[in-house]
């Protein structure tokens, strides 16, 4: 994300983070988005279309009214708007990341990817998500990815912290450290 689209999108999410809260709209703002963003992201035409700077912006208006209204609040249907009339469209998908950033941190929440060869158990599960909480003080929502790769162990990131404790990676350590052993002989 360029610096400039960055703090675009900060700017936005905050208004909208603001707008939602006094609103108490967070949630539907958060629906909304996720919605507008999905098809932004899955339909290329629509993509195309939407940032599109050879669009005349009041017929590009026009079209995103028509499709949306109805199926979104008028705050998302607001920054769609603002976005066209301000030529920032292609910001659209940072707005949604930085207000996804945003709502967590109002709702003290923490976002925690663990990746493993074979699913966990839930009472593991639970146990990870109570020991995260514990250590972090906030909402710990898990996120699991299985990875037969991983071959066992497992690796988890939180924030910019990750731990890998995978077999795949201490295998890979072991391998590094024999074949420097023979380069010494």
């Amino acid at each position: 994300m360029s610096g400039i689209t960055q703090s675009v999108a900060k700017v936005y999410a905050e208004a909208l983070i603001q707008v939602g809260q006094e609103q108490k709209a967070l949630g539907q703002i958060h629906d909304d988005l996720t919605l507008a963003v999905g098809i932004y992201e899955s339909e290329p035409w629509f993509r195309e279309f939407f940032t599109s700077p050879r669009i005349d912006r009041d017929e590009k208006w026009k079209a995103v009214r028509t499709a949306f209204e109805g199926k979104i609040g008028k705050q998302v249907l607001g920054l769609l708007n603002v976005l066209i009339m301000k030529g920032r469209e292609a910001a659209l998908d940072n707005v949604f990341g930085q207000f996804e950033r945003f709502r967590d941190e109002h709702e003290n929440r923490l976002h925690a990817y663990v990746t493993v060869a074979t699913p966990l158990d839930d009472s593991y599960r639970d146990e990870l998500v109570a020991r995260l909480s514990s250590a972090s003080g906030k909402t710990v929502r898990l996120h699991e990815n299985v990875d037969p790769s991983a071959l066992a162990g497992a690796s988890l990131r939180v924030g910019d912290k990750v731990i890998d404790r995978t077999m795949k990676t201490r295998l890979a350590a072991l391998r590094k450290h024999l074949l420097d052993q023979g380069n010494q002989d």
